[in-house]
């Protein structure tokens, strides 16, 4: 258990199928480019951080994992079945989320993804769901949430499986969110933007961000994350997690250079953190982990 000192402002990345050997390889990869010794690696900035742990993320029912069971364990301390959101495995037991916890302590909120904001892992800071594939539902409790940011992906059934319910953007309008979907409308934003859901004006498939290897004059994840912070910066303090969705995508494909390049991308939004940490040493805590390791990289 810590007894130390609380930290006001707390970062929580997640790289979404991210595993050592997707680190060691982005760092191999870096120390390519930085020099011409073939044994140099360079470290990424988040392997110097001085304090390293382990977890087991094994769902309740299987010791391979997915996003949803996964998520769940990250976002809550409890572990459920597989495909499970924000629920125990009997999917009657709601478990509390650590985002909805500081909301309920007067914090601000940020949730960000490179994937869909109603993805499994973003779902299970605020949904609450027998299954990841009730989309709909995850949007309508991203708009009853009342968490202050959403960034990145958009909605992947935003009217519903048959395209014939309230579109959930209207509800989150309806709901007090500014609605924002361009580069000029993202850098305007600020401390005094109130609720926000920002999401890309150039998706890819799957209503997610592109992959930061396909990424040409595009928002990028450490865009995404910058402004989070300084729409979420209070005196309160905030909460923000920052997930690199497209880690696991390019592992599903076994995709070695595009698995490594959305690694450095999602280093680079782990920057932003450290650029307003140097600013807040004493008060900021970031934390950086992944949910599980995705296609058996070698």
């Amino acid at each position: 258990a810590y007894y130390g000192k609380k930290a006001k402002y707390v970062f929580f990345f997640i790289g979404d199928g991210m595993s050592m050997t997707q680190i060691n390889s982005s760092e191999i990869f870096k120390g390519t480019l930085n020099g011409n010794d073939s044994m140099n690696r360079g470290k990424l900035n988040f392997t110097v951080f001085p304090h390293m742990g382990m977890q087991a993320t094994h769902s309740a029912n299987t010791f391979i994992t997915e996003s949803a069971a996964a998520g769940t364990a990250l976002a809550t301390g409890h572990k459920t079945n597989n495909d499970i959101l924000g629920m125990d495995a009997t999917k009657t037991i709601k478990f509390k989320s650590m985002a909805e916890m500081a909301k309920e302590k007067g914090m601000k909120v940020g949730i960000v993804s490179s994937v869909s904001i109603d993805h499994a892992t973003p779902g299970a800071f605020y949904a609450h769901e027998s299954s990841r594939k009730n989309l709909y539902e995850i949007g309508i409790s991203l708009a009853n949430s009342g968490f202050d940011y959403f960034g990145g992906g958009g909605f992947l059934q935003p009217t519903g499986k048959t395209k014939d319910k309230p579109n959930v953007l209207d509800i989150a309008k309806q709901k007090g969110y500014n609605i924002v979907n361009s580069k000029e409308d993202l850098y305007k934003l600020n401390k005094n933007s109130g609720k926000t859901i920002a999401i890309d004006p150039a998706l890819a498939a799957e209503s997610a961000m592109a992959y930061d290897i396909d990424r040409v004059n595009q928002l990028s994840l450490a865009d995404f994350t910058r402004k989070g912070i300084e729409v979420l910066d209070n005196p309160n303090g905030f909460f923000f997690m920052v997930e690199g969705g497209k880690i696991d995508w390019a592992c599903h494909a076994n995709d070695a250079a595009t698995t490594i390049r959305d690694v450095l991308s999602f280093e680079a939004s782990i920057q932003e953190a450290l650029n307003f940490y140097a600013k807040h040493p004493d008060e900021t805590l970031i934390v950086v982990t992944g949910d599980h390791e995705t296609g058996g990289m070698s």
